[in-house]
């Protein structure tokens, strides 16, 4: 809810800004942001439903044993690699990071997941980074960030279990 508010919030100050400036600003921005919605609605549902689906078709009781918050590091590497390589954009890896955790995934191992597929997408590395920067500088990118979702999880780990917010 805090997060509609914010995002609702802002639209309507910047809404203000834009029609003290030009109501055609207002018009043209809110035509944009239509397109971009109709361009988005159909990916988010259909990531849904295939969130939904592997919901269904993984048993949780598989997915709790392989990255459940007591596979541990085990758990955390596993969730590193398959975030790694999960070829997709948010609109289908955040669902997924829901249906992970609403089925037995920890959450470190799910943070692990999560943080390897920002930091290393095979496929942005492939077809983005390789091509415009360089092997040289994607190999030092990729070598200089490896530790990241392992530490990620380990910390979110250790963190739960000395919190008071527990598992």
């Amino acid at each position: 809810m805090g997060s509609i508010l914010f995002f609702g919030g802002s639209a309507l100050i910047l809404t203000i800004i834009a029609w003290r400036r030009s109501p055609t600003l207002v018009r043209g921005a809110y035509r944009n942001a239509l397109l971009r919605f109709l361009e988005i609605l159909p990916r988010i549902g259909f990531a849904l439903l295939t969130a939904g689906f592997i919901s269904q078709i993984v048993p949780a009781d598989v997915i709790g044993h392989l990255i459940g918050y007591e596979s541990g590091l085990k758990g955390i590497l596993i969730g590193a690699l398959v975030g790694g390589l999960t070829p997709a954009g948010p609109i289908v890896s955040f669902p997924i990071v829901l249906v992970l955790l609403a089925s037995g995934g920890g959450f470190p191992q799910v943070m692990a997941y999560l943080t390897a597929w920002s930091v290393f997408a095979f496929h942005r590395v492939m077809i983005y980074e390789i091509p415009l920067m360089g092997v040289r500088f994607v190999m030092i990118r990729l070598a200089a960030s490896a530790f990241l979702p392992v530490l990620c999880g380990l910390l979110i780990w250790g963190m739960m279990e000395v919190l008071p917010f527990g598992r």
